[in-house]
């Protein structure tokens, strides 16, 4: 699983490095220390969870994440959406451009076949909705039977 340092925190939330140890040592981020040279470590679901209650920083983050693969999907299709991607970012993601391809071909593909089910449940309703139709034809022809029996009765 990917770790983060304290230094890399901070420049992808542009935000002091001493912010970041702080919010290690008040436990809204959690981190491992890895060694005492070495520093705090912060894992990727970690930082994760952190962002998802700091939305200030989450905004921050959102470019230097993609590569991360730490965003959900919705904000990597708006952040593409809104063009934040640029070739030299994708360059410095922490993934492949190939890997991200693959992924926005997934998401393509996971579209299509929502659009083809959601065709199929139209296609279903028409059928319904002209069955109903003919039903309400039969009963209006089964209305007039009856009004003109009973007109025929009363003469």
């Amino acid at each position: 699983m990917k770790t983060y340092t304290v230094k890399e925190i901070s420049e992808m939330l542009n935000t002091n490095p001493e912010t970041v140890r702080r919010w290690i040592r008040d436990k809204k981020l959690d981190a491992t220390i890895e060694s005492k040279k070495g520093g705090h470590i912060v894992y990727e679901a970690a930082l994760r969870e952190f962002l998802k209650t700091s939305p200030k920083y989450a905004a921050m983050a959102k470019t230097s994440l993609i590569g991360a693969a730490v965003l959900p999907t919705v904000m990597v299709g708006g952040l593409i959406a809104q063009k934040l991607i640029d070739s030299e970012q994708l360059k410095k993601a922490r993934i492949s451009t190939q890997d991200v391809i693959l992924f926005l071909q997934s998401e393509i593909q996971k579209c299509q076949d929502a659009i083809k089910s959601k065709e199929s449940a139209i296609h279903q309703l028409r059928k319904q909705i002209q069955a109903d139709e003919t039903q309400i034809t039969e009963f209006q022809k089964l209305i007039e039977s009856l009004s003109n029996e009973k007109e025929d009765a009363h003469e």
